[in-house]
């Protein structure tokens, strides 16, 4: 069983844009004002030969966009690790003091290790990891090891929960869930972009977390992972 950078143990675990422009109007030709009244009238927007004010909206698509657009997104590969990476959006569930939020922040955990894995960055993992899981820690400082102290970075495919059966616990406040974790392939490079490996996609079954609710938010205390059988 691999137990190199990034890998599982039998406890372990492994995981546009579009700046649009608008163009101002031209100047208005000066068009006449409503001879009745001295005053443009309501409706009116514009001269007469059709043109906008340049001081209203142009109709439906005609209001300016944030010109502040998203960079795109550049997966890690020899040259580099993961740039502009999406952080994962934390999914409102996790605050609620159901069963269902207890099996959103398991999928959350496991996307924001993921993140972890692609950028570097634990706050999001961090934010919903519980200080006694023991597991979830070590896989943390693992991944940050090769970024921080190694110099390296990870190009990952990915680890996701799945087919979650989940049973409340202690009136509410601890649900334990059992599911088998999917794990894409991931390649370690060192700090001059040499690769270090590639681990194919494994199955990971029979695996069981607890997630606890405490301080308003679900987070995960307990996970195992055992490799499959072959």
């Amino acid at each position: 069983m691999d137990t190199s950078a990034g890998g599982l143990s039998a406890v372990g675990l492994a995981v546009v844009l579009g700046l649009s422009v608008i163009s101002c109007g031209g100047e208005d030709a000066g068009a006449e004002p409503d001879a009745a009244n001295g005053e443009p009238s309501a409706g009116e927007t514009g001269s007469e030969d059709g043109s906008s004010d340049p001081e209203e909206p142009s109709g439906e698509g005609g209001a300016a966009e944030d010109p502040e657009s998203s960079p795109t997104p550049v997966p890690a590969s020899s040259d580099g690790p993961a740039e502009n990476w999406p952080e994962p959006e934390v999914p409102d569930e996790i605050y609620e003091e159901t069963e269902e939020g207890a099996l959103a922040a398991l999928r959350y955990w496991f996307e924001a290790i993921n993140y972890l894995q692609m950028t570097g960055d634990s706050g999001p993992v961090e934010s919903v990891t519980g200080s006694e899981c023991e597991v979830c820690l070590s896989r943390i400082d693992r991944y940050l090891d090769l970024y921080i102290n190694e110099e390296g970075w990870y190009r990952a495919d990915g680890t996701a929960a799945e087919d979650e059966i989940s049973t409340v616990l202690e009136g509410g406040e601890t649900v334990a869930i059992l599911f088998h974790i999917e794990d894409g392939e991931f390649e370690v490079f060192d700090a001059s972009g040499e690769s270090q490996g590639v681990t194919p996609p494994r199955t990971y079954e029979n695996a069981e977390a607890t997630v606890g609710y405490e301080d308003g938010v679900w987070t995960l205390q307990e996970l195992v992972v055992r490799e499959a059988e072959q």
